[in-house]
């Protein structure tokens, strides 16, 4: 499902009309904190979460903070819900559990670090206690409750913002601004800040660090894709950013194919693509391709990167700030 059209207009009858049901949504959310007993984990927990629904790039800046801990020799989990997966309250074998098992984030995530799977958040965070976890990143969760967070980014894309600034259904967030961001810790703005979102925060006196950053393609991506004709497709949250990354990077994007969030793909699918791209190379990210079929995968180039912080300091003193390192 793509977000409509109208949650990132300023004025539309649509939103007018629903934000009755925006307000309900919001008091079952700010209700939802008052009633919770949250858990204290015995080590800490990093949230990367965002306020409105879609794809913001919390895993991608999850991997990132996972290098900077990386680079520090710190060790950790990550906790993931598992959108859809088969499987709960699960550490993920990347060798065995499949994308339809634990979730196409899980398995990106585990290629990097020991990974749960649960969307009892604090149950995972037991678990993942119980494997020798000293830390944990929390992939998403930020409007949950039930797992008490040391520290939390909110991620938000610089040029969708926060939209019409109306919560769901009239707009994309899944809770006011001023109220979600009382409890962040930083804001993580991904892209150029077409929006305005710093000049928002300024205007509304919020005094958090806002640390910008972009995904960037790998050296060996680049080589295999720049000035290269291809079909692009993508099953994400935001597949307009991908889109916009090749093109950035100097990859000849002549078609595009938008699947739905955490679509898993089947052989009609690539035979379709297949057939579509004609002498195009088919391209897609990371989060997809654990999902192709194991017999197209050859046909598929994987456009691999990482996001990479502007102020690396800056979230480094953050993070040291959960070690206790001073």
């Amino acid at each position: 499902m793509q977000a409509p059209e109208f949650w990132y207009k300023k004025e539309s009858f649509l939103s007018w009309l629903s934000k009755p049901l925006g307000a309900v949504y919001a008091w079952f959310t700010a209700r939802r904190f008052q009633k919770t007993a949250p858990y204290q984990a015995p080590i800490p927990v990093i949230c990367v979460g965002n306020l409105s629904v879609g794809g913001t790039g919390k895993t991608p800046v999850c991997l990132a903070l996972a290098d900077l801990l990386l680079k520090k020799r710190k060790s950790f989990f990550f906790l993931n819900h598992g959108y859809k997966s088969r499987l709960k309250n699960v550490l993920v074998n990347p060798t065995f559990h499949s994308a339809l098992d634990v979730g196409d984030e899980a398995l990106l995530l585990a290629q990097k670090a020991p990974t749960i799977v649960d969307n009892n958040r604090a149950r995972g965070a037991q678990l993942a206690i119980r494997n020798g976890a000293t830390c944990l990143i929390m992939d998403d969760g930020f409007q949950n409750p039930s797992l008490i967070k040391t520290l939390s980014f909110v991620v938000v894309d610089g040029h969708l913002g926060f939209g019409n600034m109306h919560v769901l259904p009239a707009g994309p967030l899944r809770e006011p601004v001023l109220v979600g961001l009382k409890r962040a810790d930083a804001v993580v703005l991904v892209g150029k800040d077409t929006w305005g979102v710093r000049s928002f925060l300024a205007k509304n006196k919020i005094d958090i660090p806002v640390l910008g950053g972009a995904f960037m393609l790998s050296a060996r991506s680049l080589r295999r894709l720049k000035e290269q004709h291809v079909l692009a497709f993508a099953g994400i949250g935001n597949p307009r950013k991908f889109f916009e990354a090749l093109r950035l990077n100097g990859v000849l994007v002549e078609k595009t194919q938008v699947f739905p969030d955490h679509y898993q793909y089947t052989r009609f699918d690539l035979e379709w693509l297949r057939e579509n791209a004609g002498t195009h190379l088919l391209v897609t990210t990371t989060k997809d391709a654990v999902k192709v079929p194991k017999e197209f995968q050859s046909d598929v180039v994987v456009a691999d990167g990482v996001f990479k912080f502007e102020e690396e300091k800056q979230v480094m003193t953050l993070l040291k700030g959960v070690f206790n390192d001073g």
